[in-house]
């Protein structure tokens, strides 16, 4: 049969359009799989970056207090302010992730631009758009 289409094709070099889009069907398949497992991924690493950030604000947090007997004010403001970072806990305020990430088990869009001191006393916690460290999961 190969030698059937040899002899036709004579010295033609190339592919065949049948050859293509059997190739462009198998690269159309690999990328629909492949594009939705790095988004996931992408998410996947958000969440963690999330909820680590928050888990190093509140145990930042609870030294603070622990320190001045005090609430801290901000994560980060002056030097010699009542924040985090100016008081030396923090080397700097972290940013928080953009783009998408897991709450409570659903992906949803990040939209603050920064972690946010809430509550009070033994309560106060760092929150990114509302939600604490133990909101950021799968």
């Amino acid at each position: 049969m190969f030698q059937n289409i040899r002899k036709r094709m004579g010295n033609q070099k190339g592919f065949t359009l049948v050859e293509l889009l059997v190739v462009i069907s198998i690269l159309g398949i690999l990328a629909a799989i492949a594009v939705p497992k790095f988004a996931d991924s992408t998410t996947a690493a958000n969440t963690a970056k999330a909820a680590a950030d928050l888990r190093i604000l509140d145990s930042a947090i609870a030294m603070y207090q622990a320190q001045n007997g005090t609430d801290p004010t901000a994560i980060d403001g002056d030097a010699g302010s009542t924040t985090l970072v100016g008081d030396g806990l923090l080397a700097a305020s972290p940013a928080p992730p953009t783009g998408r990430a897991f709450v409570n088990g659903t992906a949803a869009n990040i939209t603050a631009t920064a972690y946010v001191l809430t509550g009070t006393g033994a309560a106060m916690r760092a929150t990114l758009d509302g939600n604490n460290s133990e909101d950021f999961n799968r």
